[in-house]
C-alpha cells in the first residue's frame, strides 16, 4: 500500500469494479463530513482500479488485497467475492491501523463525527456494529443461519458498517473462525461474510446506534424526520442510484446525479433516470402509515436503547 499514511485509523471500502463509483461518492461524502479527519481512507479491491485525481488529493489510498486463504472455498459462491475480501482486512492491514471502519458501498451518509466513534469503547469485542433490519420490526427475531446451525435466537448484526478493533479481531482469530463455517456449516451460509461472521461471534459484538447503519429506508421512511440518521444503508437487490420508482427519496437520485456530472461522468449511464414526481398515490402513503403503526414499540424501544450514537453496548 502507497504512502503517505498519515493516522492508526482507516476509513475502508472493498469494492470490485462493478462498485466502485458508488464508494468514490461515499468518499467524496465522508470528506465532506469529516473535514477534520483524524483517519485515512482506504479502497481495497482485487481489481486494479485508478483513483481520480480528487480522490488523491483528499489522501484516498488505494490497497490491493491478496487472495483469499485456500480454506475459504471461495468456489462456492456466486457473483462478486468483493465482500468476502473484508475478512482480508486486518491481516493486510491491521499492523497499520488499530481500528478499522469498514464499510459497504452502498451506503449513503448524511453526517456522524467519525474521529468520536472510532474512540468509542468496544469492550472485550473485536467488532462494534448495528443489529441487523429485522430486529426493528420482527419481535424475538431469530436469525435464519442460527436456526440452520441449532442456534439460539441471538444478536445478529449487518457486517455493512463494522468498527474493528484490530487487534482484538487478529487475537479472536475471526477471520478464520469465519471462513471455517463454510465447512463445518455449509447449510448456514445464507449470506456469505455476514453469514460467517454471526455464526463465529455468536452475539460477541458492540452494538452500535441504529443511526449508523439505517437498513430500514423503505419500511420507515418516515422516522429520519425526527430521528437523526448517519449513514443510511440500501440493503437488498433496490439500491437509489438504479431505482426510479419512487421507492426512495428524490434526493438520493439527484445527489449521485449530480455528483457524477461533476466527478466521474463515465458513471453517468449507471444512474436511473428520476422518478415520477406527482404525488404518492394514497394506497401507497396508506402501506406506510400502516407499517410505521406496527412498527412503532419496537422502535421506541430500539432508539431508547441506543439514545447515545457515540456509545456502544458491551
Amino acid at each position: 500500500m502507497p504512502d503517505p499514511q498519515r493516522h492508526d485509523y482507516a476509513v475502508a471500502l472493498c469494492c470490485d469494479r462493478n462498485y466502485y463509483h458508488l464508494a468514490l461518492f461515499m468518499i467524496w461524502q465522508i470528506a465532506h463530513y469529516n473535514p477534520h479527519r483524524r483517519f485515512d481512507i482506504v479502497i481495497s479491491s482485487m481489481d486494479d482500479l485508478e483513483l481520480p485525481d480528487w480522490a488523491k488529493a483528499l489522501g484516498v489510498i488505494f490497497h490491493a488485497t491478496g487472495a483469499l486463504p485456500d480454506y475459504a472455498e471461495v468456489a462456492r459462491f456466486g457473483g462478486s467475492l468483493a465482500m468476502l475480501y473484508r475478512l482480508n482486512l486486518v491481516a493486510e492491514l491491521g499492523h497499520r491501523y488499530r481500528r478499522i471502519l469498514y464499510l459497504d458501498s452502498d451506503m449513503f451518509v448524511e453526517g456522524g463525527d467519525l474521529n468520536r466513534l472510532f474512540e468509542i469503547d468496544l469492550g472485550p469485542h473485536p467488532i462494534g456494529a448495528v443489529l441487523d433490519a429485522p430486529f426493528f420490526y420482527e419481535p424475538n427475531y431469530r436469525a435464519k443461519e442460527f436456526v440452520l446451525a441449532d442456534l439460539p435466537a441471538l444478536p445478529y448484526v449487518n457486517t455493512g458498517f463494522q468498527l474493528i478493533n484490530s487487534s482484538v479481531y487478529a487475537e479472536q482469530e475471526v477471520a478464520r473462525r469465519s471462513f471455517e463455517f463454510c465447512k463445518t456449516h455449509p447449510q448456514a451460509i445464507v449470506l456469505t461474510d455476514q453469514s460467517m461472521t454471526n455464526l463465529a461471534l455468536r452475539g460477541g459484538f458492540a452494538l452500535l446506534a441504529p443511526c449508523w447503519n439505517w437498513q430500514t429506508n423503505g419500511r420507515y421512511p418516515l422516522i429520519p424526520m425526527r430521528y437523526p440518521v448517519f449513514f443510511r444503508h440500501f440493503i437488498g437487490r433496490i439500491k437509489p442510484d438504479r431505482e426510479s420508482k419512487g421507492a426512495f427519496d428524490a434526493r438520493f437520485n439527484h445527489a449521485y446525479r449530480h455528483f457524477f456530472e461533476a466527478m466521474r461522468p463515465e458513471a453517468l449511464p449507471l444512474i436511473a433516470s428520476p422518478a415520477d414526481p406527482m404525488p404518492m398515490p394514497l394506497r401507497d402513503l396508506a402501506n406506510i402509515m400502516l407499517r410505521h403503526h406496527r412498527g412503532a414499540g419496537i422502535l421506541r424501544r430500539m432508539l431508547t436503547r441506543f439514545a447515545d450514537p457515540y456509545r456502544a453496548e458491551i
